[in-house]
């Protein structure tokens, strides 16, 4: 009787280690089908450079620590796929079962991917989806659409605008506190955004990496398109109920914060682990209006980030900047509310409904201008009292 032989299980054969320098590590993000992944530019030759997409978020800090010391690196057992956006090139897959280790002295010097480099609208019209852009400078001609919108289960605010410089025109979309950084007809450099496809138009779009500098007027083309936007409304009425939620980012690693003392000086960042001091984190609001107009109406309005921050600066509110409870009970004492309510729904912008007379504690802050940061959406009350706290 022959006995049946087994053939030894066969192993997918690894991959060959893939070498270069990472650059430009992203924050930690989530799919839409909630799969934790971050991406990075891989340089693999002199003018080379790959896109790179880790499904092991605990990588990061190799990535990053990689990048920072512009150090070469082998990724093992990382794998090759066609490149979603360049079909003639290859992206990089990591996994868990990937890892990061330091290379030997490479060929080729370390260097900055082009994307760096400044570029027109027409170039970015001419650019596919999903491409980085190092930096733009532009006019900003008009927001089209504000919306609320979750990130990593986070409300958040986007809003649009139209761009042009003297080569074209496009759409750029910025995000809670870059929104309070720009103005319509004033021209700035944006760096560090991305392309997306809206119908036939390339667009751009921010990152928590974006960084906004103002600059001198750039011109526009021979003609620009302002698109149609549905006007504001305004409301007055007594608010009946308000939530308002502060959410602390950590500027190092974008990750929400879920225990920030409201008013404590330092926090350990629930991801990173870094103890920071408090003003350091990146906070934005988000909430609800339930509000009885004059004429019985009661309608549920939902908040931006910009309309509350702008509450908080144009009323002196930094001591109470970081503390969601205090904001709500001060907006439920105004015996009338004013509010710029947007096609969505959206409250743009709100404020007392009556003229009402400054708090004492109010104008000793107009006086001293104590605990305020206007920067770009912070708002800080590290140098309040203590015994205020």
């Amino acid at each position: 009787m022959k006995m049946a032989t087994h053939s030894p299980t066969k192993r997918k054969p690894e991959e060959d280690p893939i070498t270069g320098y990472l650059h430009e590590v992203s924050p930690v993000k989530t799919s839409w089908r909630n799969v934790s992944y971050f991406d990075a530019t891989m340089q693999t030759d002199q003018g080379d450079y790959k896109r790179v997409v880790c499904f092991s978020p605990e990588k990061r800090a190799a990535f990053q620590q990689a990048t920072d010391n512009k150090q070469s690196v082998k990724l093992i057992n990382a794998q090759k796929t066609i490149s979603s956006s360049n079909p003639g090139t290859f992206d990089v897959l990591v996994s868990s079962r990937s890892s990061v280790e330091a290379a030997e002295q490479l060929s080729f010097p370390w260097r900055e991917p082009r994307t760096t480099e400044k570029v027109s609208i027409a170039d970015v019209l001419a650019l596919g989806p999903r491409q980085r852009v190092g930096a733009i400078e532009a006019r900003v001609l008009q927001a089209t659409a504000n919306r609320v919108v979750p990130l990593n289960g986070v409300p958040s605010e986007l809003r649009m605008f139209e761009i042009c410089d003297p080569t074209g025109q496009t759409a750029l979309t910025l995000w809670d506190r870059q929104i309070l950084s720009v103005q319509e007809g004033k021209s700035y450099r944006f760096a560090a955004l991305s392309t997306r496809k809206e119908g036939d138009r390339t667009v751009l779009t921010g990152s928590p990496q974006t960084a906004i500098t103002a600059v001198g007027d750039v011109g526009q083309p021979p003609s620009v398109k302002m698109p149609a936007v549905a006007g504001d409304e305004t409301v007055v009425g007594q608010v009946t109920g308000v939530q308002i939620v502060v959410k602390p980012r950590c500027r190092r690693c974008h990750a929400g914060q879920e225990s920030v003392a409201a008013r404590s000086t330092t926090h350990r960042c629930e991801r990173c682990g870094i103890l920071q001091h408090t003003n350091a984190y990146v906070f934005t609001y988000s909430g609800v209006f339930i509000l009885v107009t004059r004429n019985g109406e009661e309608l549920s309005l939902t908040l931006t980030n910009s309309a509350v921050f702008n509450y908080v600066r144009d009323n002196y509110l930094a001591r109470m900047a970081h503390d969601g409870p205090s904001l709500e009970e001060e907006v439920m004492g105004l015996s009338e509310l004013e509010a710029t309510v947007n096609g969505e729904g959206l409250i743009v912008r709100f404020g007392p409904g009556v003229p009402a007379e400054v708090s004492g504690s109010a104008k000793q802050e107009r006086a001293g201008g104590r605990g305020r940061d206007l920067r770009a959406g912070r708002v800080v009350f590290a140098e309040c009292d203590d015994t205020n706290t």
